[in-house]
């Protein structure tokens, strides 16, 4: 068996949460905002909550487990309940090539991160995103400046004018008091 480290580059998708039935099936919760990518793959790459690479499940059969907002699979190398229950908080990960294609206008978060932050209207260079806030409305994104001051933009359409990957930035517009 190989043994490796998660690289900082997987992305985790799923947790194994237990057994369910005695015939080996697994119970999945999704961590993913995509649930529906379990339907398209045919195997789990599983990892230990430390990191270290588990084992890779093929799939042979998937089914919503209606009310818990969990997947019930079916596996070809685990055919019993114990078995099963021994994957207990296994970690379900991926590259992030494999994640699902996100719609445009919409960002993986960790592709945010590290871009340099330009105010548009004068062109100057706010520093760098280094943190994501969910707050339910609307995401905050967190601005540290070169000399390690914080400031928060809220990530709507009036401030954020244009977040280009390809290049390394984010172009934003301060509405007034906002960078105080």
């Amino acid at each position: 068996m190989r043994w490796h480290m998660f690289s900082e580059e997987l992305v985790t998708v799923g947790r194994i949460v237990g057994a369910h039935g005695i015939k080996g099936e697994l119970r999945l919760l999704p961590l993913t905002d995509f649930p529906e990518r379990f339907k398209d793959m045919d195997y789990l790459d599983v990892y230990r909550p430390n990191g270290s690479f588990w084992c890779r499940l093929t799939i042979n059969s998937i089914r919503e487990h209606v009310g818990k907002g969990q997947f019930i699979v079916g596996v070809d190398e685990i055919v019993d309940r114990d078995a099963a229950e021994s994957l207990r908080g296994g970690l379900v990960m991926v590259r992030p090539q494999e994640r699902v294609e996100l719609p445009d206008g919409f960002y993986w978060i960790d592709d945010l991160l590290g871009l340099t932050v330009v105010d548009c209207d004068t062109g100057n260079n706010l520093g760098t995103l280094v943190e994501i806030m969910s707050t339910g409305s609307n995401d905050v994104y967190v601005v540290e400046t070169e000399k390690g001051k914080r400031h928060m933009l809220p990530a709507i359409s009036e401030v954020v004018k244009e977040i280009n990957i390809d290049n390394g930035f984010v172009r934003v517009h301060l509405l007034e008091g906002l960078w105080e």
